[in-house]
């Protein structure tokens, strides 16, 4: 099994959200996958004296109800205390205290990890139709996404913590870490993707996988 970790910020929550942090685990298997969110203050999930977080406890539960390998099920939440150190430490960029934390955590399967990008592209899809109802989804203007923002991806250091290497950048659709010297498309939202992956979603859907932000669509221009 694989764990895969991504994160989003959102600098300016609603006040109950304020110093959150919600996890969303995913174990992925042949067919589907099952998913479960747990919320919690971020201090108290960081706390490595606190075994008492009933966050932490939800999340362990879930992982054992699915049938998680014991070994897996705790490497994947060393790996997911590590990663939220890493993007909540005091050096970080991009987080401070009061904001709120989305991590995701996915579980996956080595035999599905491979899998061809065009057959992930179209689950992600779904699961966007499936969880948006307000909007309707629409091929994205081809101009718009042949003008949108590209860079070649230069592979940070991983940087080491508790033994363990940690990655914080992939693409969200075929959750793949990103290729030193491949493309990556950088929306106006400001999320990542691998230019492969985001084209062929904007085949389908003009709004950003992640966030819900929308391209013009084909028929507007």
């Amino acid at each position: 099994m694989i764990v895969k970790l991504s994160h989003e910020i959102d600098n300016y929550p609603e006040p109950d959200d304020a110093g959150t942090i919600r996890v969303t685990t995913r174990i992925f298997g042949e067919d589907d996958y099952s998913t479960f969110t747990t919320l919690s203050l971020a201090k108290d999930f960081m706390d490595d004296e606190n075994d008492e977080c009933k966050s932490k406890q939800d999340l362990n539960y879930f992982l054992l109800e699915a049938g998680v390998n014991e070994d897996v099920l705790n490497n994947a939440i060393l790996e997911l205390i590590v990663f939220v150190d890493e993007v909540t430490c005091p050096v970080s960029n991009e987080y401070s205290p009061g904001c709120a934390l989305k991590v995701w955590l996915d579980i996956v399967p080595e035999y599905l990890d491979d899998d061809d990008d065009d057959s992930r592209v179209q689950e992600a899809v779904q699961v966007s139709f499936d969880d948006t109802s307000s909007i309707q989804f629409r091929p994205a203007s081809k101009h718009v996404v042949k003008s949108l923002t590209r860079k070649v991806y230069n592979k940070k250091i991983k940087k080491e913590k508790k033994r363990k290497m940690i990655s914080l950048d992939e693409c969200r659709i075929c959750l793949q870490e990103f290729s030193n010297g491949g493309v990556v498309v950088t929306l106006s939202c400001g999320h990542e993707f691998d230019e492969e992956c985001i084209v062929k979603w904007f085949e389908t859907s003009h709004v950003c996988p992640l966030c819900r932000f929308e391209l013009p669509c084909q028929d507007e221009v």
